[in-house]
Formats: structure tokens, C-alpha cells, sequence
């Protein structure tokens, strides 16, 4: 009985800690391979040896102690746990002493482009995890672009995004000339699936933070992100993969916190691989472009996505969705839930309009979105509350919002869409309707509010919006107009069950264009 007791015990202990009760192998010490901690020497050949012993007994964990080590890059190797303890520091030397180069991409295009400072390729098994922290210093990277050879080598990488718009061979020799314009990912796995990245502290980046290109089964929890204010610093980056967790985590970035992201123009059009299947769930995001993105790089489409429970403060942009004429691909299947945003300027952002290309005719290039779902949100102290954009040609379709609670200084603006929905939805602005809907179609608008209307401007303005249907809504102390429509279009509109007693005036045909007019 005893022994059965010992066994059950011992069994419950491995699946808390996920080592196994018998028979683990000792970790593969790095300071045992010749690190030392105390920041006095290079580490980058201790951490190989440390990594190749483990790769040598079929896998292991390879450890880093409390202390610091300065290195060039790590590559990981399968069936590997590389565990950094609480109170180690591994700063990662802007060097290109040992930076070597690899295929990969870099901004949705592929190329030759640098290996990642700790990652690798082909990798399966792999478990980067711990307390400890992994730093480098962003303005170093960037003077090692700025120098005269890498800013030769920009030229020669802009010259490559042209011939592969306009179908043209490259030469392996061009992207090699490339590569030296081009900043390492801080952490990239590519072609690789079974990758956990668990605990860790990231101070400063070289780039990217973590790349996660074409890769599956990944997941990224408890993780702190502090890059903030570095030049194209993002956080997480999920670039043509899938099957991927991303929780717990808190970011402050200099670019997009959690973005993803599924490859650029032509040549994303031509490797036509989808970021699919991510779940993203319990993070704070402070600085940072957008707290969670899909895009612009949108050519091979994302789908089946749930962004749920994020809390940002001071982010420039909350869900931001976004892509552009000759992006192409399909975002659909998206879902955002309960969020808190305060003080970010545009709250909600979904756009077309990346860049403001030219219209051209459909053709794969024109990006699509549908079936987006955005619910149960507050939304304080924005300039913006939501700006909707879709294409005259493809306008964004089947977009629902609802749950909104938002003050801010200019309300929703919307034109260009198909079966936009907006139910229970509440937004206070300081100037301007509180609804701008134009060049829409099949709108529904049902219980829709402001509490505190903007003095002399409707609640609702509709341009161009045949056979919308707006009712369960009501108008509040201070309203003055509701509805407004331009002049004949009012007969179009399906008006029902709307409590709109306290409105000086219930609905109006004008001649206005609140598009263009100025916020006091």
C-alpha cells in the first residue's frame, strides 16, 4: 500500500512539474561548457557545446544559471528544454561577429536574411522557457543598418520588392547583397512545430521579438515584452502559422504588440500560406502600434482567430485589422471579446486602406474581409472610437459589433460595407454624430445610443444607406437631431420600435456633408 501511495505521489509530482518522476537526466549546465556569469567573456561557444551535448544524448535541457552572459546567436536544436533561471541575464552582443544568414522572410517577402539571435529552423520539441532575461540594445542594431554598406544593401532590397511585383527572376547573388540591410528577429522558429516559449523577460530587441514563421503547434504564455521605444520592435509576430496560444502576457513595444501576419504583395500571393487557427487570450498591452493586429502583410489570409479578455492602456490603436490594394487574401472568421481600452487614440480600426493605392479592378490582389465579430468592449478617452473602411469594389461584409460601451472625441465612422451589424452598442463623443454611416448596405443599427449626444449634431447620420433598418434604439436628454439622412432617402429606411421622445427633432433630411466638417 505504501508503495502504491509512493507511485501515485510521484506520479501527481511529474505532470505539475512536466519532468518525468524517474529516470530525468541531469541539465547540461552551460557554465559546465565554459560560460562564465559574470558578463566578463563571450558565452556563444559555452551555449553551443551545452546545446550539442544535449543534441548528442538524443535531447535535454540545457541551463543557464543566475548571472550574465554576453553572446552572439543561439540556435536551438530539437527535443531540446533551454531553461533560463530567475536572476540570469543573456545579452545578445549587436554584433555581426557570428551573425550568420539563412533563408527566412523579413516583412513579408522571403529572402536571405540574418539567423535569429536564439531560434532556429526545422525544429520540433523545443521548450525556450524560464525567469530570466533576454536583452539587446535596439539603436545598436540600428547603426549596424545605417552603415554605408547596409544602406547600399537597402537599395539592392528594394530593387528585389520591385522585380518580384513586376514577375521578374532574382538572382540567389541579389538577396545575398541584401542581407546585410536586414536586423536579426530577436526569437524565430521557422518550419517548426511543438514550440513553447514560457515565463521569460525580453528587454530591448534587435527587431522583431518573436517570429513565429511557418510554424505549428506553438505556444506562447507568461511572457513579458518591454521594447518600447525600439524601432520596428513588435511584440509577437505569427506569420503563416497555425495552431497557436498566445496568453498571460504583458507587452510595451515600439510597433504592433500581437500582430499577424501571412505574407506581403506578390511575393506573399505566391507562397499563399495562411495564418490560421490562434487563440489569444489574458494580455495587457501598454505602448505598441496596435494592441492586436491582423496585417497589413494579409497575401496568404488569416482566418479562424479569437482575440479575448486584453486590457490596453496608452496603445495608439486597440483591434486594428488592416491591409491594402495589392495585399490581397482573405481575413475571415475573426472574433475579438471582452476588452478594456483607455487612452488609445483610434480604439477600433478596420481598413482597406493601409496604403492609399490606387483603385484597380478585382483580381486576387483585392484584399477581403468577413465574418468579424467585435463584442463586449469599453472604450474610454479615445479620439476615435471606431473607423470602419472598406473598398468601393470589395466592401468589408458581415462585420458585427456589439456590447460597446465608448467615449471619445469623435465617434464611429463606417462607408463601404455589406450586412455591418451594430447592436447594443453606446458611444458618447465629444463633437460629431455618434454614428457615421455611409455608401452602406443591408446596415442593421439596432439598439444604438449616446448618452451624452454632441451638442448640434445628430446621433445618427446615414449617406446613401438603402433599406437600413434601425430600430430597439432611443434618444436621451440633450439630443437634438437622432436621425439624419440626405435629402430623399429618409423613404428608404426601416424605422421600428425606437424611443425617440427626447430628441428635439426625431429624424431630418439634410443636405450634409459631416465627412468633411472639422471637430471643435
Amino acid at each position: 500500500m505504501q508503495f502504491l501511495s509512493r507511485c501515485l505521489f510521484l506520479t501527481a509530482a511529474s505532470a505539475l512539474t512536466g519532468v518525468p518522476a524517474w529516470g530525468a537526466a541531469a541539465p547540461f549546465n552551460v557554465m559546465d561548457y565554459g560560460a562564465r556569469n559574470d558578463g566578463s567573456t563571450l558565452a556563444t561557444g559555452a551555449f553551443r557545446a551545452a546545446i550539442q551535448a544535449a543534441k548528442s544524448a538524443g535531447g535535454g535541457t540545457v541551463y543557464v544559471p543566475a548571472g550574465k552572459y554576453l553572446t552572439g546567436p543561439i540556435e536551438l536544436i530539437s527535443n531540446l528544454v533551454f531553461d533560463v533561471d530567475a536572476g540570469a541575464v543573456i545579452q545578445f552582443q549587436p554584433s555581426r561577429q557570428d551573425l550568420s544568414f539563412t533563408k527566412g522572410r523579413l516583412e513579408g517577402t522571403e529572402g536571405i536574411t540574418p539567423v535569429p539571435l536564439i531560434g532556429g529552423h526545422d525544429l520540433e520539441n523545443v521548450t525556450l522557457r524560464g525567469r530570466g532575461v533576454l536583452t539587446t540594445e535596439n539603436s545598436e542594431w540600428l547603426k549596424l543598418v545605417r552603415q554605408p554598406e547596409a544602406s547600399q544593401a537597402r537599395t539592392v532590397w528594394t530593387q528585389i520588392i520591385q522585380s518580384l511585383e513586376l514577375k521578374k527572376p532574382v538572382p540567389d547573388a541579389d538577396y545575398e547583397k541584401a542581407a546585410l540591410a536586414l536586423r536579426p528577429s530577436l526569437i524565430r522558429t521557422m518550419n517548426s512545430k511543438n514550440i513553447l516559449i514560457e515565463g521569460l523577460h525580453i528587454r530591448g530587441s534587435s527587431m522583431w521579438t518573436i517570429h513565429i514563421l511557418y510554424s505549428e503547434r506553438v505556444v506562447i504564455r507568461g511572457v513579458t515584452i518591454e521594447t518600447f521605444p525600439g524601432a520596428n520592435t513588435d511584440g509577437i509576430d505569427i506569420d503563416s502559422s497555425r495552431d497557436v496560444l498566445i496568453s498571460d502576457c504583458y507587452l510595451d513595444t515600439g510597433d504592433d504588440a500581437i500582430c499577424l501576419k501571412s505574407g506581403k504583395n506578390a511575393d506573399g500571393l505566391r507562397v499563399n500560406r495562411p495564418t490560421e487557427n490562434i487563440a489569444i487570450t489574458n494580455c495587457t498591452v501598454h505602448h505598441g502600434h496596435g494592441a492586436v493586429v491582423l496585417g497589413s502583410e494579409t497575401s496568404g489570409g488569416i482566418r479562424n482567430v479569437v482575440a479575448s479578455n486584453i486590457v490596453c492602456k496608452g496603445t495608439e490603436k486597440g483591434v486594428r485589422i488592416k491591409s491594402t490594394r495589392g495585399r490581397g487574401g482573405l481575413i475571415e472568421n475573426i472574433r475579438f471579446d471582452h476588452w478594456t481600452m483607455e487612452d488609445v487614440p483610434e480604439a477600433i480600426n478596420v481598413t482597406n486602406y493601409y496604403t492609399r493605392t490606387p483603385e484597380e479592378p478585382m483580381s486576387e490582389k483585392t484584399p477581403i474581409f468577413r465574418n468579424i465579430a467585435i463584442t463586449n468592449m469599453t472604450i474610454r478617452n479615445s479620439n476615435i472610437a471606431m473607423n470602419i473602411e472598406g473598398l468601393p469594389e470589395m466592401p468589408v461584409t458581415g462585420l458585427q459589433i456589439s456590447g460597446i460601451i465608448a467615449s471619445a472625441k469623435t465617434g464611429m465612422k463606417a462607408y463601404n460595407t455589406s450586412h455591418l451589424e451594430l447592436r447594443n452598442v453606446q458611444v458618447n463623443p465629444e463633437s460629431g454624430p455618434a454614428f457615421l454611416v455611409r455608401d452602406s448596405k443591408d446596415l442593421l443599427l439596432e439598439d444604438i445610443s449616446s448618452v451624452r449626444p454632441a451638442a448640434g449634431f445628430p446621433v445618427l447620420r446615414l449617406d446613401r444607406c438603402p433599406d437600413a433598418i434601425v430600430r430597439l434604439s432611443r434618444a436621451f436628454d440633450g439630443t437634438s437631431t437622432f436621425l439624419s439622412v440626405g435629402p430623399g432617402e429618409l423613404k428608404s429606411l426601416f424605422l421600428e420600435g425606437n424611443l425617440l421622445g427626447k430628441a428635439k427633432k426625431q429624424s431630418e433630411e439634410a443636405a450634409l456633408d459631416l465627412w468633411k466638417a472639422p471637430v471643435r
